[in-house]
């Protein structure tokens, strides 16, 4: 059972892992589009209505949030891991002393 759980959480980790570098690049990308459009409003330029320019906000905003939910959601599963190794570790001596004793 703890054998599966652990395989579980290693899987999830590997899926978030791997999801990484793409929410890295999509954040990048938000923040150029959004740093372009504000410096081109600061000049004097504007391409975007209002509402296009918020929106950019808000999605290089929730870009940032998803890569850090990411990283948190890998800090708790590495958290559960090594918890899991340490509890079937530790019931693995405590039933050899019972059989040995």
């Amino acid at each position: 059972m703890a054998g599966s759980k652990s395989k579980e959480l290693r899987e999830r980790r590997k899926v978030l892992s791997e999801s990484l570098p793409a929410l890295s690049q999509k954040r990048t990308d938000t923040y150029r589009l959004n740093s372009d459009a504000l410096a081109l409003d600061r000049a004097g330029v504007k391409q975007q209505a209002p509402q296009q320019r918020a929106q950019l906000g808000e999605d290089e905003v929730a870009a940032d949030a998803a890569i850090r939910d990411a990283q948190l959601e890998i800090r708790h599963l590495d958290a559960q891991i090594q918890s899991a190794s340490g509890l079937g570790a530790r019931v693995g001596r405590a039933a050899r002393r019972v059989r040995g004793g």
